[in-house]
């Protein structure tokens, strides 16, 4: 049985990134692919209805797999599992008769479990999307406050949901602003995957910008199947034609500069991201990649005088509390957005500014 599904994988590849970096697009425009295979979304029940996987098992103490959670019995069930739930690029279930197969997986929970996918699927490779921070960190607040996200309703111990992955040591940001745990959770991420690839051959994986994935969907996907040595067949290079479709899981039309929205909370973490950027900024660079600014732009003209308080003083400003259910803050009749400008867009997602939509109410 072990041998039967070790020959149906065939160098899956394994798509891993922070969340909200583009993931689900890069999937999504991968899987139309006649080469590849994929259960068709993120691979959460599959991995985790096994016990010694689920977070429960490990007293939710954070998402992360590694070598000691593998054994020949979870090998063996984990890989049954994959192969029942492929499909390939017109949604057909794998046959047996069809032999080895490439299976494409993605879920933003493997930035934490790489070690033990590299020993589940010896052979991965593994393609590591990264964004730039600033749009990063204000795409996961946004998640959060839409509440489409919620991973873990009533987490014990944090008070209120928690929305998206769970990296070790998330009970510290117990009663932080919104921005201090979307940064946790960039930096948390990037930092496991980069330390983890780190023990891998170079040929093993491949780094991608999201810029580039949006700007050039065609040369990156390029550089990409050639990589994973995959042809570049009709269905996906017509796909790669002209602007990328939205992913589905967007939550408001992306927009250029769209993190302006959250200046002031991006520049309270940004010191924060630091280190970690540093890291990511030097293997975008040693692949030939450009490097993300490390410098913050000037803040919008709306904005300037929120920015200018001194980042030791932010927490005596209005704050998102991450452990609110809701993505709005209530008073009386009253919902608002904290710390959005006025001629912001309106962080709803309704593509109005903040004074003609939410902040009309104020």
């Amino acid at each position: 049985m072990a041998l039967l599904h070790q020959s149906c994988f065939d160098r899956p590849i394994i798509i891993i990134s922070a969340p909200r970096s583009g993931s689900t697009l890069l999937f999504e425009l991968l899987s139309h692919s006649e080469s590849l295979w994929t259960i068709g979304g993120e691979s959460h029940a599959v991995i985790e209805k096994h016990r010694q996987l689920n977070i429960t098992a490990k007293e939710f103490a954070s998402n992360a797999l590694d070598i000691s959670d593998w054994d020949v019995d979870i090998d063996q069930q984990l890989k049954a599992d994959f192969e029942a739930a492929l499909r390939d690029h017109q949604g057909k279930p794998y046959q047996k008769g069809l032999g080895p197969i490439r299976f494409l997986e993605k879920t933003p929970k493997n930035s934490l479990r790489i070690d033990f996918l590299a020993k589940l699927f010896p052979d991965a490779r593994f393609i590591y999307l990264v964004r730039d921070p600033k749009e990063n960190v204000a795409s996961i607040m946004q998640a959060w406050r839409s509440g489409r996200f919620r991973t873990y309703p009533g987490l014990p111990g944090w008070g209120g949901d928690w929305s998206l992955l769970l990296p070790p040591g998330w009970q510290a940001l117990r009663g932080k602003p919104l921005e201090q745990v979307a940064c946790f959770q960039w930096c948390q991420a990037n930092e496991h995957i980069m330390a983890s690839l780190d023990k891998l051959p170079q040929e093993r994986w491949h780094l991608v910008s999201y810029h580039d994935l949006v700007a050039d969907p065609k040369g990156t996907t390029q550089k990409i199947v050639e990589f994973c040595q995959l042809p570049l067949d009709a269905s996906l290079a017509e796909r790669c034609e002209g602007k990328l479709p939205h992913s589905r899981y967007t939550v408001s039309a992306p927009k250029v500069d769209k993190w302006l929205a959250n200046y002031s909370a991006i520049a309270a973490i940004w010191p924060q991201t630091q280190a970690c950027l540093h890291k990511v900024n030097q293997r975008l660079a040693s692949q030939g990649i450009s490097p993300f600014a490390t410098n913050l732009p000037s803040p919008p003209e709306d904005q300037q005088t929120s920015a200018s308080i001194p980042a030791s003083t932010t927490q005596n400003r209005e704050e998102t509390k991450p452990e609110q259910a809701s993505p709005l803050s209530t008073e009386g009749s009253r919902t608002r957005y904290p710390n959005t400008a006025r001629n912001a867009p309106c962080p709803c997602g309704s593509e109005l500014k903040y004074k003609a939509c939410h902040g009309k109410l104020q």
